[in-house]
């Protein structure tokens, strides 16, 4: 258990940096978060937030600076939606190869919420009844408001599935926390298709598009020993960093884990986490402060 940041800055040079449910809930910086950055910054140590949103990290950003966390704070983010954008672009051989050469598309989500998917030369077609049987490609970017959403939208993905459609997910979060507690995330769909036997492609954390982004950022500067990945969810943040040999810290006090854990967590109820998911992290830190 640590007792704050600074008790890292000695050991590692890079800090990959979950947002949602560390940094903020969708509102305003948790206490400490932009006085822990600006520590960092000043300490010379290379900060990189990993989000597994849907949007890009250019937009992402603009949005940080409008809650005050400025870009100097930091050196990018690189967002689920950065990388899954890429994947589509470059054509990923994984899954286009299992696509006709121009193939009709679904979209379930909010197209407002994920612009740059339209420009990616794709068609689609509306989601519905006499759509999803016959579409080559599904894309999940949105998220269900409850269990019986989630289970409607199963429902009219059977189809999809039957005939082995894959799906790309572009946020791979299956809860997402917010001001008001956790709500699912477009990652619960992504499970709920692959429970149906669905071909599921995800590119966030903890799958390795999105870290080969980050070593591509920091270049020369990756060395595993000296980079800490920090988040509040065990299957995304935590899974992902041991999945590439890097240290990892589970945040407690806020985000995904919070309310299960409390204030305070005992060694007994963290012990209990960790088996329940089979995933434990290296460092626990109550909240994201200096």
């Amino acid at each position: 258990m640590l007792r704050g940041l600074r008790t890292l800055t000695s050991q590692y040079d890079a800090f990959l940096v979950d947002l949602y449910g560390v940094i903020h809930n969708g509102g305003p910086p948790f206490d400490g978060a932009v006085d822990a950055l600006r520590e960092l910054a000043a300490a010379g140590r290379r900060v990189v937030f990993l989000s597994n949103t849907s949007r890009l990290g250019a937009a992402v950003a603009e949005s940080l600076a409008g809650i005050g966390i400025d870009p100097e704070l930091y050196e990018a983010v690189i967002s689920s939606g950065d990388v899954t954008r890429d994947a589509i672009l470059s054509r990923d051989g994984g899954l286009f190869d299992l696509l006709p050469e121009h193939p009709r598309c679904i979209h379930l989500g909010d197209p407002s919420f994920v612009p740059w998917l339209f420009d990616l030369g794709l068609t689609f077609d509306d989601a519905n009844e006499d759509t999803v049987p016959t579409a080559d490609l599904v894309i999940a970017s949105g998220a269900p408001g409850d269990d019986a959403a989630l289970a409607h939208v199963q429902q009219q993905l059977v189809p999809a599935a039957a005939r082995g459609i894959p799906l790309v997910c572009t946020n791979p979060d299956r809860v997402i926390p917010t001001s008001t507690g956790l709500t699912l995330g477009p990652g619960a769909v992504a499970a709920a298709y692959a429970d149906l036997g669905g071909r599921v492609f995800l590119y966030g954390k903890p799958h390795a598009p999105i870290y080969a982004a980050a070593r591509k950022l920091l270049g020369d500067d990756w060395q595993s020993e000296r980079i800490v990945a920090m988040g509040d969810l065990l299957d995304t943040d935590i899974r992902g960093a041991r999945a590439i040999g890097i240290a990892s810290v589970l945040v407690t006090g806020t985000g995904g884990h919070a309310a299960a854990l409390g204030p305070a967590p005992t060694p007994t109820a963290l012990d209990a986490l960790f088996a329940s998911t089979g995933i434990a992290p290296d460092m626990i830190l109550s909240r994201f402060a200096w």
